[in-house]
C-alpha cells in the first residue's frame, strides 16, 4: 500500500497492490477505531467481512482490511496517527460525502442538483428521484438499506456522513457492521427502523448544509416529516408507507395518483370523507388555484387541457384534483406538442408544489 500526502485522520487516499509487480488500484482507506471493548483491528476485519457479504448495489464492496503505517513523509507531524499506525478498510477510490458537502457549501463545485434547486424548480422531483446519479438516490438508498437487512445485518451508523461516499457519481454506503442474528424479532425490527430513521437524519443534515438551515423544499420537507409521523408504526407497515411516498415514485406513478384519488372521491362511501379532507386548512394554499397568475404561468400542454373543457373549473380544491386527473388522462392527446410524462409531472410540481404530498397524507388512509 502506498499513500498520497493526506492529513485527514478519517480516511487516506492511496494505491493498493495485491502482488509486488501488480497493477496498483486507487483506493480510499477508511480509518476504524476500537469501540465497546473491540480493538480497532478486529473491528476493521468484522466490517470488511460483513460489508462484503451484503453485496447490495448501494453498498460499496471493500478490497481489504489493513493495518497501515506510513514512515516516508518527512514533513508529516509526529502526532499524525498514520505515523503510529491505524486500522482501516480499503475501498475503491471514492469521495467521502462530508468532503463533497463541504465543497458544495463553499461553492467549489456546483452539482446538477444545486443547479436545479436554484434555477429549475420544476425539476426538483426529477433530481431527487435520481438521487443515485444526481447525486443522492433516495429510493435506491432505502432499498439498499433493506437489502442490507435482508442479508441479516443492520448498519447502525447511517446518521453519520462518514458512512457514505461518492463512487462514480453515485452515493454508496460503506462500513456495514451490525448483525441481526442474535436479536429477538422485536429487537430486529427496532434496529431496522433505526437504520431508516438515521438515514432520514443524514438527509436532513446534508440538505441543511448545502442549501442552508432554512431551505425551502416542500416536497422534501413533507417526506422527512412523513418519516417522523410514520415512526410509530410497526416496521413492515412503516417501510411499506415509506417506499410508496410520492417523492420516491416515478413521474408516471405520481401523476397516476391524481387519477386514483379522484376515483376515490367518486366512490359514494368515501365522497364525503374526501371532500371534508380537502376542505381542511392544510389545503388553504390551493384554494382559488386557478387565478389568473397561475393560469398565465401554465405550460402550453397544461393550458391545452385546461381550456379543452372551456376552462370550466371552479377554484375549489376538488376541481384542482379533477383538472390534474384530466391532465394525466389527456395530455398525450395534444399531438401538436411534444411532451412526455416527466414534463407533465415537472409542470405540476412547479405550479402546485406539495399538493400531491398533502393528498397522500390525507387521502391514502381513507
Amino acid at each position: 500500500v502506498s499513500f498520497d500526502y493526506n492529513k485527514s485522520e478519517e480516511w487516506y487516499k492511496g494505491s493498493l497492490s495485491f502482488k509486488r509487480d501488480g497493477k496498483p488500484i486507487p483506493v480510499t482507506c477508511v480509518k476504524v477505531d476500537g469501540v465497546d471493548g473491540i480493538d480497532a483491528a478486529s473491528r476493521a476485519e468484522l466490517i470488511f467481512h460483513r460489508t462484503c457479504e451484503v453485496g447490495a448495489d448501494v453498498v460499496l464492496r471493500p478490497h481489504k482490511d489493513l493495518f497501515i503505517k506510513q514512515k516516508y513523509f518527512p514533513k508529516l507531524p509526529d502526532h499524525i496517527e498514520i505515523r503510529k499506525g491505524v486500522s482501516c478498510v480499503c475501498y475503491d477510490r471514492s469521495e467521502p460525502l462530508k468532503d463533497w458537502a463541504n465543497k458544495v457549501q463553499s461553492k467549489e463545485i456546483v452539482p446538477y442538483m444545486m443547479i436545479s434547486l436554484n434555477y429549475l424548480s420544476g425539476l426538483l422531483m426529477t433530481v431527487f428521484k435520481t438521487f443515485g446519479a444526481h447525486p443522492l438516490g433516495n429510493l435506491d438508498l432505502i432499498r439498499g438499506v433493506r437489502s442490507i437487512q435482508a442479508k441479516g445485518f443492520f448498519h447502525g451508523g447511517l446518521h453519520k456522513q462518514s458512512s457514505f461516499v461518492f463512487f462514480h457519481d453515485k452515493l454508496k454506503v460503506i462500513n456495514v457492521e451490525g448483525s441481526l442474528a442474535d436479536l429477538s424479532l422485536s429487537e430486529q425490527d427496532e434496529k431496522k427502523k433505526k437504520d431508516l430513521m438515521q438515514l432520514r437524519m443524514m438527509l436532513d443534515v446534508v440538505f441543511k448544509k448545502i442549501l442552508g438551515s432554512k431551505y425551502s423544499w416542500k416536497e422534501c420537507s413533507s417526506f422527512l416529516k412523513f418519516f417522523d409521523n410514520a415512526e410509530c408504526l410497526d416496521y413492515p407497515e412503516f417501510v411499506e408507507k415509506l417506499i410508496s411516498h410520492p417523492l420516491l415514485l416515478s413521474s408516471e406513478e405520481r401523476m397516476g395518483m391524481f387519477a386514483r384519488y379522484h376515483r376515490k372521491w367518486e366512490i359514494v362511501g368515501k365522497h364525503k370523507a374526501v371532500e371534508k379532507a380537502l376542505r381542511s386548512s392544510d389545503f388553504d394554499h390551493f384554494k382559488s388555484w386557478n387565478r389568473t397568475p397561475v393560469l398565465s404561468n401554465m405550460n402550453k400542454f397544461m393550458k391545452g387541457v385546461y381550456y379543452h373543457n372551456s376552462g370550466n373549473y371552479s377554484g375549489e380544491v376538488t376541481e384542482l384534483l379533477r383538472y390534474l386527473r384530466n391532465l394525466y388522462n389527456h395530455y398525450y392527446q395534444l399531438k401538436a406538442l411534444t411532451v412526455n410524462i416527466v414534463d407533465v409531472d415537472s409542470g405540476v410540481q412547479r405550479l402546485f408544489p406539495g399538493f400531491l404530498e398533502l393528498l397522500y397524507t390525507h387521502l391514502e388512509k381513507l
